[in-house]
């Protein structure tokens, strides 16, 4: 009876297991993709990565788009890439390259590509690979720490510099967690005590962090608030105690003040010392929120590779309105990767412009520094990041 039993649940198992496999596969879609872009300057090399860059953006394009509802593709056919990218992740796993060539200075390659439906952060090697896509940004961590039994808050950036490590339990935790997924920090030993990132004020407005990060080499500041308090004995008649911790961290992106992820997170921690409650209490915290954070920054960075994203342009030069107008013109017109452009200032010759952008920033400033304005005015790149640019128009 026991050897029946037995078999009867092998055989379950083995049936649960089977029909699971049709859903696993179903989550990676295999295409076949064109990808293509100008030869400029003729640096074959910049267009070859651009092509490969556009037939990524395609093949998650294609393999997205396939689970896309009937609704959905009867809206707007110009709101479609954006539903898609908004209704669900995709990111590539693997590609190769069947062919390539150029023809009539446009380089041309031809993608078989590996495409996951689904959140990223379960791929280690997929999430490396959209890092490097997003030219490895670099992340600095502005959080203020006060633990247990501290009348104020603790943080690197203020007057009297660096603070020891076992205080900075957050910050240590969140670089641990996130350099295993593969991000890169800016070193804060070296920043403490340089004038440019020192301040008095604790819990940082997001436009006092962009101020102090915009010195560094950081693209996005991981900036907020973390406290641990004491709320007393675990069980009566017991000599542990327990700390509570709240931790509460938003992602800014350094280049255009976007906020591309927020989470808080609490956790209770019971120990005989109160301090040191507050300190593991503040770790647990902190690995559970990094989780979060992780999430919410790799989609964005999958919506951004794979669709399209915000761009702050700053021009200076600016002579007129006209003058304004015939470089939005071209700008909408003849830079590919550019979808759209809005216009949101225009003042003491300086305008400012968000543009929507399916491509890298480096490769719009080499284009548009190729482009022909009828001999009105010439374009000089004065700045590039990556998610902002700043031009000069010269008459």
């Amino acid at each position: 009876m026991k050897t029946y039993a037995y078999r009867a649940s092998v055989l379950i198992l083995l049936l649960v297991g089977l029909l699971a496999l049709p859903a696993l596969a179903a989550d990676v879609e295999e295409v076949e993709v064109t990808g293509q872009a100008a030869i400029l300057d003729d640096d074959k090399a910049q267009a070859r990565d651009k092509a490969i860059d556009d037939g990524l953006r395609k093949a998650v394009e294609s393999a997205v788009g396939t689970i896309i509802s009937s609704e959905t593709i009867t809206e707007n056919y110009q709101l479609l890439s954006d539903r898609i990218y908004s209704q669900a992740e995709g990111y590539v796993k693997k590609y190769k390259i069947l062919d390539e060539k150029d023809e009539d200075n446009v380089y041309i390659v031809e993608i078989r590509a590996q495409v996951a439906v689904g959140a990223v952060t379960s791929d280690l090697e997929s999430l490396k690979t959209l890092m490097r896509r997003k030219g490895m940004p670099k992340l600095i961590i502005m959080v203020a720490e006060q633990n247990v039994g501290m009348n104020n808050p603790v943080y690197w950036w203020g007057k009297t510099g660096i603070v020891s490590t076992d205080m900075r339990v957050v910050e240590n935790t969140l670089m641990q967690i996130m350099r295993e997924k593969g991000f890169t920090f800016v070193d804060t030993e070296v920043l403490s005590g340089k004038k440019t990132v020192k301040s008095p004020v604790a819990y940082l407005s997001d436009k006092q962090a962009r101020r102090m990060a915009k010195v560094t080499d950081a693209q996005l500041i991981l900036v907020g608030k973390a406290v641990a308090k004491d709320i007393g004995k675990t069980w009566e008649g017991t000599r542990l105690r327990s700390a509570n911790a709240e931790v509460a961290v938003r992602a800014i992106n350094t280049d255009n003040g976007e906020i591309i992820a927020v989470a808080t997170q609490e956790a209770v921690v019971p120990h005989i010392s109160p301090t040191t409650a507050g300190s593991q209490a503040l770790k647990k915290a902190s690995k559970l929120l990094a989780e979060k954070l992780i999430g919410q920054i790799a989609k964005k960075w999958v919506a951004d590779t794979s669709g399209s994203n915000r761009v702050r342009m700053k021009i200076t030069g600016v002579k007129n309105n006209r003058m304004l107008r015939k470089f939005i013109k071209v700008l909408k017109s003849q830079v590919r990767s550019v979808k759209d452009v809005h216009q949101q200032r225009l003042k003491a010759g300086t305008a400012i412009l968000d543009v929507m952008l399916a491509g890298d920033t480096r490769s719009m400033a080499t284009e548009l520094e190729a482009k022909d304005f009828g001999g009105a005015f010439k374009i000089e790149v004065e700045e590039v990041s990556g998610n902002a640019i700043t031009v000069k128009l010269i008459k």
